[in-house]
């Protein structure tokens, strides 16, 4: 298994780990864009996607992807062309 993966790639794994119920770890930079703040690198452990906003829910749907932490149940979402780290393998712009 190569050591790095694409956003995309990375994508396809935890959609594929998600439909089997599999949770996993990633890792993004944080960004809120109304605010225009980071809080840097954020690491979500213990979580799986879920369907997210449709293109006309919201502009920013193709780049928005949405998560559940299963530990509390809450939903989030993550900026997917952001994400820099999935089960420990790193990801290459």
């Amino acid at each position: 298994m190569e050591n790095t993966v694409t956003p995309l790639k990375a994508m396809e794994i935890m959609r594929e780990l998600s439909r089997q119920n599999i949770p996993f770890t990633i890792k993004f930079f944080s960004l809120n864009a109304t605010e225009k703040t980071s809080k840097g690198i954020v690491e979500e452990k213990n979580i799986i996607l879920m369907q997210g906003y449709r293109r006309n829910q919201s502009k920013k749907a193709d780049i928005l992807a949405s998560f559940q932490r299963l530990d509390t149940g809450e939903n989030r979402q993550f900026y997917w062309p952001l994400l820099c780290e999935l089960n420990g393998r790193k990801i290459k712009p």
